[in-house]
């Protein structure tokens, strides 16, 4: 599988370039301000129970956004089988974290065509409606952290009220949208690539609420994981423990400053300073906060570098197969 061409363009060839200047900035200023040594001893520090527990929550996480997927994927084709949805998941989830600027977004419309079968255009409108979803979901996820006594993300709080009506403004709008593109209306190929972009967002409600449950169990449970490992890093090292609910209210500072549409890789050096304020916050010394970043992402970009290598493999696989089997045909 190739990458996609905007990769060859000066400027994504440019972020790459700082992406990874960035990155080794990253990496000399914890062993700088830290110590890759004291890095390692806090991941041993982390009882194999706390280790397994982060594994199987992050596990669920997973499972719920591939199983996400499928379903928008379904919507367009009936005939899309989760087990290959979930490889297009877990390398599009591999390409978009690793990639700088979110480059690797352009990965999810090929690998649903040549994997599953499915429009490319739909998957486009598919992906666009689960971001727009996603940020609703986080919002909500802020605000409930922040009646909980996060007072971190206070500053979110209009925004985050705001962003919570989206998806339900764009799912109201759709129906109207889908008259004005139907066939008969003008506007030629724009309409019809219109028409086939928002065959890829929910149209019924029962879709809409199935939707929006695996988005906020994905991410509640990502969002546990964090804070569990960060909870047995604080209680190994004899530091006072904030509540749950602030410990992952630092987690969703980390994780989305980290996904944010910039020039790093893998969200390298965003998502430390996003927990390193989230936990600054809760009176966690800078020191132990960046050792509990880089180890906390450390870990999460080891699950998806493996992951999205399995999923590459299995996808790729099955690819030959097919071609295979049409030859002996």
């Amino acid at each position: 599988m190739r990458l996609p061409r905007r990769l060859h363009d000066p400027s994504a060839l440019l972020a790459l370039a700082v992406a990874a200047a960035l990155a080794i900035g990253v990496v000399w200023g914890v062993q700088h301000f830290v110590g890759w040594a004291t890095v390692a001893a806090t991941a041993r520090l982390v009882p194999p129970g706390a280790w397994a527990g982060f594994a199987a929550l992050l596990g669920l996480s997973y499972s719920a956004r591939a199983v996400r997927l499928w379903r928008l994927l379904h919507d367009l084709d009936p005939r899309a089988r989760l087990a290959r949805a979930a490889p297009v998941f877990f390398v599009h989830n591999a390409l978009v974290t690793l990639l700088p600027a979110r480059l690797g977004e352009a990965a999810l419309p090929l690998l649903a065509r040549r994997w599953v079968g499915v429009d490319w255009a739909g998957a486009v409108g598919a992906l666009a409606w689960w971001r727009l979803s996603d940020l609703a979901i986080v919002a909500a996820l802020a605000l409930a952290l922040l009646a909980a006594g996060a007072t971190v993300l206070a500053p979110l709080f209009a925004l985050a009220l705001a962003a919570c009506a989206l998806p339900f403004v764009v799912f109201m709008l759709r129906a109207s949208l889908v008259r004005l593109v139907a066939p008969g209306a003008s506007g030629g190929g724009m309409r019809i690539l219109a028409a086939r972009m928002l065959s890829g967002m929910p149209g019924r409600l029962p879709a809409l609420a199935a939707d929006l449950a695996l988005g906020v169990t994905s991410w509640s449970t990502k969002l546990a994981a964090f804070a569990l490992l960060i909870h047995a890093v604080l209680d190994a090292a004899g530091s006072s423990i904030p509540p749950a609910p602030l410990l992952a209210a630092a987690a969703l500072a980390g994780d989305t400053a980290g996904a944010l549409p910039m020039p790093t890789l893998g969200g390298i050096g965003p998502f430390e300073a996003g927990l390193v304020l989230g936990l600054g916050a809760l009176g966690i010394g800078a020191t132990q906060a960046l050792a509990i970043g880089v180890l906390l992402h450390g870990a999460l970009l080891t699950s998806i570098v493996a992951t999205g290598v399995v999923a590459l493999a299995l996808g790729l696989w099955r690819e030959r197969a097919r071609e295979h089997a049409r030859q002996n045909a």
